[in-house]
């Protein structure tokens, strides 16, 4: 009976059982997201049960699934959705989320944290930004990008350097650009050299070595308690730059890109065409009337109105005195660059790899220039075991740059000596020879020869102005190339004792090899028998470091700490060998220089560090974090050459601690932290007294003298020296709304820079003029905003937009004691400074400009030109006092559209260019006070003594002339009429791209295609600045405000082709 009761039973559950099992279906299909790509790794659960699975690398899944239960997809930077299974294929759609609330962020050293537990601001750029719409600086790319980083870019070309500052200058003669560290390893940004008040050019920077295509991410460090592992090398912020790296995969994917831009001038400029060559004779506006005539006012357009008849020129020929058209489009060409890149990727459970070549041509708009650059790369990361793991990274770049730039001042300037060619002139009658161009051609006549003063093959220049260029020779017989080699690799270690402890290694090193050459050709009008110079650098950094790591969690309680220390080593290696003059005539190789001349540099220097951080957390929504850095310096004095840097700060996520919050809100935190760090601009051998041999032998036998006392006027070694410190406090909350649709971060910052190194004057007795000491004292105070908004998110249709603003606020708290100013630099036009002045902002313009009477009357010559005042006044500051960026980004079915607005406010320029216009006669406001003109009319007073006396007067065109030449000049200067506000508005970068449907590549090799139109610095949409571009500093240097026939304006447009395989 038992028997039959169990049968009975048995035969009832299976009964009651049918009905599931006849349910029960296997679900596929494919998870993919807006752009119809595929995500792998996507979890897919049954709801409310463990039973999942997860995609493949295709985005393809199976499950089995009782029909009518739900499933859930979810995946990290994505909206989970839940799906009723009520089909056997279901393909699902994720949307990407507006921000991702546990988003992993690489921080200092490389460390990846939950960006929620950070006591401090962080902003990370995806590489992707970078590789549609391209700049060859890396600094460059990020201007409009990241709240409180303000970008300079250098009006030098596309070869030139770039100026990164981070919330504000801290240091008032130091470097104040930010550390750059690629994959943990930091990076040496130092330029070459910039143009200054005699000209020169800007030699670019390291940042043009990396290749954006090799850029996964960029993670910009703003704060002192962001960087502070750092230590003495993070006062100025730090920007992280992580590399991409191979991942686990079915087979090698390849990845191929093609990106071809145009480079066309932007011509910002408004002249007069109705005035041409010539001067003033007895007071009348004159055309040359001979050869010799023509030779003197061959760059003057002070000539009479146009009236088309025949005039001679400076070559005896002759022309008509009419406007004979743009010369800046006959002589600039059309730049191209052309960027092709092929990368294989692949992996498996325990190793992955990556390997990259990428190929840089690219000319620029002034002929026979251009810059090229090869970069190859290579990366493995895996594991040996299961506690073992490992990773490596080489960069190699190859960079050659043709004829960069000569900026500021006339040698080697072509783009001055486009601007001053008369308007009756034609530049290509400035070719001269074809076979040597901008040369005198074989045949010219004697009579020519004798007014010129030259002879055959010298440069052919248009006018008595040996330091006016002729164009063509500044372009094809100028040389000034450089050729830099470079490899940045690191290699790291990682062994996870236990699921909580782990200990590190890691070994970097950057190293690079420079060569420079330059020719000043035999023939030049202001050096006749020419220059030669070669330099080489020899640069190497090597940095070791180890950490101890602890990671446990303890109930609600968590506790991660590591601690480590680093080695860091650096060599400096520089030669260079110059001469003037040949002996074999236009024969310009190094070894025919009459006279050689060397320089050699050598240093050796060291930071020895110990670090360490901890972090303790409640429940995944409070974060306390202390850091320290203690660096030991070769540098400094024995006794005093260990320094600790601290830092603590907290997070609170409120919107986790408390549940009863309203619904609208998404996310909440707040956070605070203050931290110490330093900037050691301190070089080797500063502190030493050293001693060299002079030269000068005494009965035989050499002499010696200190090295740094240059006769009485170097600077005496302090050996108390030591870097300048920076404090911050930093607070901030960050909280997002409406289901993350908004999202607002702000950020106050308050920064004290102390013990900032100056050079004090002291007696010349001494047998020095000057010794270095820590007295500066700096302040930056600012805010951030940082604003995303999702305004629109359907299945179909996208629609992001984020706003950075940031304002600092700086002030200069003192100087050496009885010293209130500081000069930085002066410009060509010799009748302003730069100056830090306590109590102001740093980096003032001051000026000479019009003495006024005791009632602020205007005081004239009689001729009526103005009376300028015998000292500077301050007049504007070149830095500007908001910064921001607008960037709107839109997808609809695989269609793109991204486009970046940034813009400056406040900021000033005082532009040389604009006064040497209006001195030579070019400019529209020069017309004033011309025959048949506007009258040029000045009121003001006279002074006689200690009287003044009323005074109108309206100019004649002489007294026009004496005017213009005077307010542009150097001692009766008024600057204040070129100082001119640097506000601007500009489309920074455009984009619009196709991604070809999956669909259509089922068939084909290709897992995706996407083609675009790219655009950079399409349009400025508001500016204040006549001719020029409000981005016109020539310099990349402390000194910012100067405009000086700089680099012109461009735009870039192209194609950009991505395609995986």
């Amino acid at each position: 009976m038992k028997k039959n009761l169990l049968i009975n039973m048995l035969i009832l559950l299976s009964v009651l059982a049918l009905p599931g099992f006849a349910q029960d279906m296997t679900v596929s299909g494919k998870v993919t997201d807006a752009t119809g790509g595929e995500i792998a790794g996507v979890n897919v659960v049954v709801k409310g049960t463990t039973r999942g699975t997860s995609s493949n690398d295709k985005g393809e899944y199976s499950i089995t699934v009782e029909k009518g239960k739900t499933l859930t997809f979810s995946y990290i930077g994505y909206i989970t959705k839940d799906v009723v299974a009520n089909a056997t294929i279901l393909n699902v759609s994720l949307a990407a989320e507006a921000t991702a609330l546990n988003e992993v962020v690489v921080t200092a050293l490389g460390i990846s944290r939950d960006k929620r537990a950070l006591a401090y601001s962080i902003t990370e750029v995806s590489g992707s930004n970078l590789t549609a719409a391209r700049e060859a600086n890396l600094g460059n790319a990020l201007a409009g990008r990241v709240a409180g980083v303000n970008v300079s870019k250098v009006a030098s070309g596309p070869a030139g350097s770039s100026r990164v500052i981070i919330r504000g200058n801290k240091s008032l003669q130091g470097n104040n650009q930010p550390l750059y560290v690629i994959d943990g390893i930091p990076m040496d940004n130092n330029n070459f050299g910039q143009a200054g008040l005699w000209g020169g050019s800007d030699e670019g920077d390291g940042l043009s070595s990396i290749n954006p295509d090799d850029i996964e991410s960029i993670t910009v460090l703003k704060g002192a308690n962001a960087a502070a592992l750092y230590g003495s090398r993070a006062s100025n912020g730090v920007i992280n730059v992580t590399t991409k790296r191979g991942s686990k995969r079915k087979g090698v994917g390849v990845e191929f890109g093609s990106n071809y831009v145009f480079e066309k001038l932007n011509d910002l400029s408004d002249l007069q065409h109705s005035y041409g060559a010539g001067g003033l004779a007895n007071g009348v506006a004159s055309k040359p009337v001979n050869q010799n005539q023509a030779y003197e006012w061959g760059d003057d357009s002070w000539g009479p109105k146009y009236d088309n008849s025949q005039v001679i020129g400076f070559d005896g020929k002759m022309h008509p005195y009419s406007y004979s058209g743009d010369n800046f489009s006959r002589f600039l060409k059309t730049g191209h660059a052309f960027t092709n890149s092929l990368a294989f990727s692949g992996g498996n459970e325990n190793q992955a790899f990556r390997a990259s070549v990428t190929n840089l041509k690219s000319t620029t708009i002034i002929p026979n220039s251009g810059f090229d650059r090869i970069n190859l790369s290579l990366s493995t990361n895996g594991k040996f075991g299961k506690r073992l793991s490992f990773d490596a990274k080489v960069l190699y770049s190859e960079e050659k740059a043709k004829n960069r730039p000569n900026l500021s001042d006339s040698p080697g300037n072509a783009i001055q000596a486009i601007w001053r060619i008369p308007g009756d002139y034609n530049v290509l009658d400035y070719k001269g020879d074809p076979n040597k161009l901008g040369a005198i051609p074989a045949g010219t006549d004697a009579a020519s020869l004798g007014i010129w003063g030259k002879v055959v093959g010298e440069e052919y220049q248009q006018a008595n102005n040996n330091w006016g260029q002729n164009p063509y020779w500044t372009a094809y017989q100028f040389i000034k190339t450089d050729k830099k080699n470079r490899i940045i690799t690191s290699g790291q270690l990682k062994y996870q004792i236990t699921d909580w402890l782990f200990i590190q290694g890691r070994v970097g090193m950057d190293k690079y090899e420079r060569r420079a050459e330059s020719l000043t050709p035999e023939g030049t009008g202001y050096q006749r028998g020419g220059a030669r110079n070669m330099g080489t650098w020899n640069v190497s950094e090597i940095n070791a470091e180890y950490t101890i790591g602890f990671n446990k969690e303890f109930g609600k309680l968590g506790i991660t700490a590591f601690g480590g220390g680093n080695r860091m080593r650096r060599t400096y290696d520089y030669n260079n060998i110059y001469g003037n003059g040949f002996n074999v005539q236009f024969f310009p190789a190094l070894n025919n220089v009459k006279g050689k001349s060397w320089d050699y540099d050598y240093s050796e220097s060291g930071i020895n560090s110990l670090l360490g951080s901890a972090e303790v957390s409640w429940d995944g929504y409070l974060f306390l974090t202390a850091t320290a850095r203690n660096d030991w310096f070769s540098v400094l004095n024995p006794a005093t050459n260990s320094i600790l840097y601290p830092s603590i700060g907290g997070s609170f996520v409120f919107s986790d601690a408390f549940k009863s919050l309203p619904t609208w809100l998404s996310y909440g935190k707040v956070r605070a932290s203050w931290a110490q760090v330093g900037n050691a601009t301190i070089g080797p051998y500063q502190t030493n007294l050293t001693y060299s041999l002079n030269g000068n032998p005494h009965l035989g036998y050499p002499m010696a003298s200190f090295s740094q006392a240059m006769g009485n006027g170097g600077n005496i070694p302090n050996p108390n020296l030591k870097p300048l410190t920076v404090s911050e406090t930093e607070l901030g909350i960050d909280f997002r709304l409406f289901n993350n649709k908004l999202g607002v971060d702000f950020t106050y910052y308050d920064q004290q820079t102390t013990d900032d190194i100056l050079n004090a004057t002291i007696s010349r007795a001494s047998g020095f003029g000057s010794t270095s000491v820590n007295l500066g004292k700096l302040q930056n105070r600012g805010i951030e905003l940082l604003l995303t908004f999702t305004p629109l998110k359907t299945n179909n249709l996208n629609w992001d937009m984020t706003l950075n603003l940031a304002k600092n606020n700086n002030k200069v708290k003192s100087l050496i004691e009885g010293t209130t100013e500081l000069v930085m630099d002066e410009p060509r036009t010799r009748n302003a400074y730069i100056k830090n002045i306590v109590g102001q902002p740093f980096g003032m313009i001051t000026g000479r400009v019009q003495k006024m009477s005791p009632d602020g009357q205007p005081v004239f010559y009689s001729d009526g030109r103005p009376v300028g005042t015998s000292g500077y006044e301050v007049i504007g500051n070149g830095i500007a006092k908001l910064t921001g960026g607008l960037t709107n980004s839109f997808n609809y079915k695989g269609i793109d559209l991204s486009f970046l607005v940034d813009f400056k406010v406040g900021g000033d320029i005082l532009s040389g260019t604009n006064m040497r216009l209006d001195q030579w006669g070019l400019s529209k406001n020069s017309l004033q006070g011309r025959e048949g003109e506007a009258p040029l009319t000045v009121t003001g007073v006279t002074q006689e003594g200690t009287e003044y006396k009323p005074f109108t007067k309206t100019l004649t065109p002489q007294e026009a002339y004496n005017y213009w030449g005077s307010v542009g000049g150097e001692t009766d200067a008024v600057t204040t009429k070129y100082l001119y506000d640097a506000s601007f508005v500009k489309l920074r970068q455009l984009t619009l791209g196709y991604s070809v449907p999956k669909r259509f590549l089922e068939k084909t090799p290709l897992q995706a295609l996407s083609l675009s139109f790219v655009g950079r610095n399409l349009a400025i949409l508001f500016k204040n600045t006549p001719n020029i571009d409000p981005e016109s500093n020539y310099s990349n240097g402390n000194s910012q405000g100067f405009d000086y026939f700089g680099f012109p304006s461009t735009r870039s447009y192209g194609f950009n082709l991505r395609a995986t395989f």
